[in-house]
């Protein structure tokens, strides 16, 4: 009986951070797999990962992270605005790093560095 409400506990947590997945899972690890060759990673984290254990690693610490997000959420959620903010800024930063390694594979130009982040 338990295992049933984890597993549509989980389901419905997914879909609440479809686009958390999307752009911050899927959209950062696979544009900064195409990006790497026209460029360097500039975020000392995973650039240590990258080095010392590769692009796959970093996928793996990406899912491990929305693993620690199911376990804290419920945390979080004791305040529905806390929630949204904190769903609405991890996608806000897939989108952003996500377009920025685009623009480093099409433009050869990083949007952090034009906008003088680094």
């Amino acid at each position: 009986m338990e295992i049933s409400y984890i597993r549509s506990s989980f389901s419905s947590f997914l879909y609440d951070i479809r686009f958390i997945i999307l752009f911050y899972v899927i959209g950062d690890w696979a544009s900064t797999f195409y990006a790497l060759p026209f460029g360097a990673e500039y975020n000392p984290v995973p650039a240590m990962i990258l080095d010392n254990y590769g692009i796959y690693h970093l996928l793996l610490i990406k899912v491990a992270f929305i693993f620690l997000l199911f376990y804290v959420a419920p945390i979080i959620k004791t305040s529905k605005g806390r929630w949204d903010f904190t769903k609405h800024l991890i996608e806000s930063v897939g989108i952003l790093v996500t377009i920025n390694n685009l623009m480093v594979v099409w433009y050869g130009v990083s949007l952090v560095e034009t906008i003088g982040l680094v």
